[in-house]
């Protein structure tokens, strides 16, 4: 037994070991962006990168959907932390997007990289990081959401968490899933553009799930940038958000939309998971939200068939 098995795993995604989880070998890497400024109810969004990260530390590798340890193959790398900007939130923004622009950008670039919020108004930052790095063309969004945030601004900033898919839009077309509360300035919005496709939150429980086969069709052959603000899910399952809503989509319902996403785009090269709010003493949202970015991961690399060397796996 070597030495290095007497300490304990380091502290990044899954706990993977240093030879699966370091830049040059991972395929995937995370961007941890622990940033909340304008949250307008519940409080807590800038303590969601950390918890899922401490919640990945006791998922199990192995994933029966693939019948392996995914994550031994295509490797995770997790970044430190994004440094905060308080002089306002557009700075944020532009920092975001900065930090996006320059990871995709460099000769030594993940193929797939995944943000944590942090609250949602960082989106604005990444998806604007991915097109400067690689160009809008063909280029289209994917949102998961309660709520439309489509208002031009809200409290007085155009970078509100309350704006994240209006400034989304502005770079490039939305297909919005679970929506259920909006203001009348979004629903008119919503009913005048063509750069925004809405499923609303009772089309989500269709047990065929027909929405999928337009979600599918929206997506293909497109690079897509996926957003999941957490408040999209049912609360039942996800009460640790900001501003939770009655219903909402099932886990289940949640990873055929991911499949459906991942499985028909020409890419998805960039995702964010954003609005956790940890509870204190209750682990189990925490925990969803870090099986959701390990088959986020999953989905967008697997399924390439670019395989690696096989590893040891940190349970031996």
């Amino acid at each position: 037994m070597s030495v290095y098995e007497l300490f304990q795993t380091p502290w990044n995604f899954l706990g993977l070991p240093q030879d699966v989880s370091e830049r040059a070998r991972a395929r995937g890497w995370l961007l941890p962006v622990p940033y909340e400024a304008t949250t307008s109810y519940g409080a807590g969004a800038r303590d969601g990168p950390a918890a899922i990260l401490a919640a990945s530390r006791q998922v199990e590798l192995y994933d029966r959907e693939f019948g392996s340890e995914p994550a031994m193959d295509y490797g995770v790398h997790t970044t430190l932390p994004l440094n905060l900007v308080h002089k306002s939130p557009e700075a944020m923004i532009q920092a975001v997007e900065d930090a996006v622009a320059g990871l995709l950008s460099d000769r030594q670039r993940p193929e797939v990289l995944g943000v944590l919020g942090g609250e949602h108004s960082i989106s604005a930052g990444v998806v604007r990081g991915l097109a400067r790095a690689q160009g809008a063309d063909s280029l289209v969004a994917v949102h998961v959401d309660a709520h439309a945030d489509l208002r031009e601004e809200y409290e007085g900033s155009p970078y509100s968490h309350a704006c994240a898919a209006k400034r989304i839009q502005e770079v490039c077309p939305i297909f919005q899933i679970g929506i259920r509360n909006y203001s009348s300035e979004e629903a008119v919005f919503m009913r005048r553009t063509r750069h925004i496709h809405t499923v609303f939150s009772e089309e989500t429980t269709d047990a065929k799930g027909l929405f999928l086969r337009d979600l599918a069709k929206f997506v293909k052959n497109k690079r897509v940038y996926f957003t999941i603000d957490l408040d999209g899910l049912d609360p039942s399952i996800m009460p640790a958000v900001g501003t939770p809503e009655p219903g909402g989509i099932s886990w289940e319902r949640m990873l055929e939309i991911a499949r459906t996403v991942c499985g028909n785009a020409a890419q998805v090269p960039v995702f964010d998971v954003v609005e956790l709010a940890p509870i204190p003493g209750f682990r189990a949202p925490d925990f969803l939200a870090a099986r959701l970015v390990y088959r986020l991961f999953s989905y967008t690399l697997v399924r390439s068939g670019k395989t690696t060397k096989k590893r040891r796996s940190r349970h031996g």
